[in-house]
């Protein structure tokens, strides 16, 4: 994965990190992963406006989602 970090007047500084980095970083975050790549809507900028008591209602919310979804496929 490579990263690339700029400002103005500055030229651009990639840092790579490794998969095994990568994903242990996604497992730490997987509560906000969860919500952007679920289909509910949420999109990076959404998150970065959310609170963590915002975010755990939104997984809290997509987990009664997912239950439902579930019980009207049976």
């Amino acid at each position: 994965m490579l990263l690339t970090c700029s400002s103005p007047g500055r030229k651009v500084k990639s840092l790579t990190i490794s998969r095994a980095e990568a994903e242990q970083r996604a497992k730490q975050r997987w509560r906000y992963w969860r919500l952007l790549l679920s289909d509910i809507g949420i999109s990076y900028s959404d998150l970065h406006q959310m609170d963590e008591d915002d975010v755990a209602e939104a997984n809290a919310a997509l987990d009664l989602y997912l239950k439902q979804q579930t019980k009207r496929h049976k």
